[in-house]
């Protein structure tokens, strides 16, 4: 466990906490709910009986990172390389970083999410990340932009052209299968609060988007990196938090944008 910590970048003080629990927290066989994606609810509901009292979910955090040490055996079967493992599973280390920028200390509070990557439906490739779903029962790829991707041209074709070579040969259901995104980054909106050369709008331009006007605020936590939602307390250390800002407060509706990637992207 150790060393795996040290492998996807876990911070120090997170790594301590975890070995800490690891002879007090005995295995036990809940957990492999986790990793199959028809029992992700019941696991989760079961692993969370299991673990009672979780003060800042590193309780949670070590049964994952157990499931997720057991999904390399699957990558192997999958002819996945260790980069693409370690890659994907960094998400962890990621989200407790995301958590203490947000809260200001470390924890751990994004199970209902990493039951992907550690039941190996959810992979990053490069700098994007992309899950084996479906749509309308029809088998798709969701893309999802990790919060620390840079969004340069390069960088994402790379990606997507790794991907769809290393995922068609390892699962052929999913060869040349549309790729779909829902994410903030796609809001019609921002056409109107960013500089025509943004990586951002550059990126959008890959995708026949259209906006999906659904209740979802979630941009806040990725924008302004806080819960908060009241408006005057909100940062304005880049200009797209002050645009933003300004938006919000003059009316604005800020909505998700749904896009399909066009064949042949990120030129």
């Amino acid at each position: 466990m150790e060393q795996f910590c040290q492998e996807i970048g876990m911070p120090v003080e997170v790594t301590e906490k975890l070995l800490s629990l690891q002879a007090a927290l005995p295995d036990f066989p809940e957990r492999q709910l986790l990793r199959r994606e028809q029992d992700w609810e019941a696991g989760l509901s079961a692993v969370k009986r299991r673990l009672e009292e979780d003060p800042g979910g590193f309780k949670m955090l070590l049964s994952m990172l157990r499931c997720a040490l057991d999904a390399w055996d699957d990558y192997q079967r999958l002819k996945l390389s260790r980069q693409v493992y370690r890659d994907t599973m960094a998400c962890f280390s990621r989200f407790v970083r995301e958590h203490q920028n947000t809260y200001g200390e470390y924890g751990f509070d994004r199970e209902w999410w990493t039951v992907r990557q550690v039941s190996c439906r959810l992979f990053r490739i490069g700098a994007l990340e992309y899950e084996l779903t479906a749509q309308a029962g029809q088998p798709v790829i969701s893309l999802h932009i990790p919060s620390d991707v840079r969004l340069l041209p390069p960088l994402l074709r790379d990606s997507y052209q790794d991907a769809r070579r290393l995922l068609g040969a390892a699962f052929p259901k999913y060869q040349d299968k549309p790729m779909i995104c829902s994410s903030w980054l796609l809001s019609p909106a921002l056409q109107g609060l960013l500089s025509a050369d943004s990586h951002i709008l550059q990126f959008q331009k890959s995708f026949q988007i259209t906006p999906a006007p659904c209740p979802d605020d979630s941009f806040f936590t990725w924008v302004f990196q806080t819960d908060s939602r009241d408006l005057e307390a909100l940062p304005e250390r880049t200009a797209l938090q002050r645009n933003l800002k300004a938006f919000l407060r003059n009316g604005g509706q800020f909505f998700n944008g749904y896009g399909v990637l066009m064949q042949d992207p990120f030129q």
